[in-house]
């Protein structure tokens, strides 16, 4: 079986609970007994692993894996382990299903693969995240074609009124989602965004997730890449 790191959280003296989105059976949690070194897992860290323990209960255990592949960079270059902390934080508020979806699955590990790779433009690439990870949870977001001036978060679609409710994107914050939409990962360092641009753009995104899943999301490590990045 396949696994994304989520999030990991203490459990015993001796153990974590850590929370993977999985290739077979979507998100679920597993018992790491925190004996080596090698236990030690990062966020969007991807495995491959078997489970222990009884099938039928609540949590298995993770007593056996491997890094498929090693991810140099994520692990040892601050700006991308502070990105990989936020993604990994998003995907743990927002990931609930336990059930399979293989193009949910290839799309975050094949993402997690560009970030490790990727040369140019690292700082816009969890903001671009974000906004591609709509196409692939049922929150698609339509092209901004006719160059409308707000985005409407209630009704998902662009419009050149400004909303008469407050859920919705500013021109400013429209036309950096309308370039997020339509960029390839490869161009992502001519969006020349300030610091501050990044993070605003980024609350706007999990005040879209927020009313989509009808539940306030709160993103602490948001506050790490705020320092990092500005």
């Amino acid at each position: 079986m396949k696994g994304i790191v989520l999030n990991g959280i203490k459990y015993k003296d001796s153990q974590d609970i850590v929370y993977l989105y999985t290739d077979l059976r979507g998100r679920r949690a597993y018992i790491l007994n925190r004996k080596r070194k090698t236990n030690r897992l990062f966020p969007l860290s991807l495995i491959e692993f078997e489970p222990s323990g009884r099938q039928d209960a609540e949590m298995q255990y993770l007593k056996e894996f491997v890094f498929s592949p090693l991810l140099p960079e994520i692990s040892t270059d601050v700006k991308k382990s502070a990105i990989a902390m936020f993604i990994g934080e998003f995907l743990y508020k927002t990931l609930k299903e336990e059930e399979a979806n293989p193009q949910l699955f290839n799309y975050i590990s094949n993402s997690i693969h560009v970030l490790d790779m990727l040369n140019k433009g690292v700082s816009n690439f969890y903001i671009y995240f974000m906004v591609q990870l709509s196409k692939h949870i049922g929150f698609s977001i339509p092209l901004n074609k006719d160059e409308y001036h707000y985005f409407d978060i209630r009704y998902s679609k662009f419009t050149f009124i400004k909303p008469l409710h407050l859920q919705f994107f500013d021109k400013e914050y429209t036309q950096i989602l309308t370039c997020l939409l339509e960029i390839s990962i490869d161009k992502l360092d001519t969006m020349q965004l300030s610091g501050e641009q990044r993070i605003n753009f980024a609350n706007c995104m999990i005040n879209f997730y927020s009313f989509r899943f009808d539940h306030n999301l709160t993103i602490k490590s948001l506050k790490i890449l705020h320092e990092i990045f500005m």
